[in-house]
């Protein structure tokens, strides 16, 4: 009687197993380099006191700056910002 071999079907998940010694590697797209790499977000100056709480006077403290819509704004709103307003420096 001749010998019944079971073959696994093609799997590509990575939780496959892959005993059967066909394991493929994963290509990786080659990132595009014309976009810079992005970097964490850093607090604007005018609200970083109040992240990180600095000894200062009450007559040198500047009041916090916080851009929010109105009270009665229920919806979304838009910055009409240009970029050089919005990367100014307090």
């Amino acid at each position: 009687m001749s010998s019944l071999t079971i073959s696994r079907p093609n799997v590509s998940s990575p939780l496959a197993n892959a005993s059967n010694g066909m394991a493929t590697k994963r290509v990786v797209p080659k990132r595009n380099s014309s976009f810079p790499s992005s970097q964490a977000l850093r607090p604007f100056p005018s609200v970083a006191g109040v992240l990180r709480p600095t000894q200062k006077t009450g007559s040198e403290k500047k009041p916090v700056k916080i851009i929010e819509p109105p009270a009665n704004f229920r919806t979304t709103f838009v910055l009409d910002l240009s970029q050089a307003e919005f990367s100014r420096q307090d």
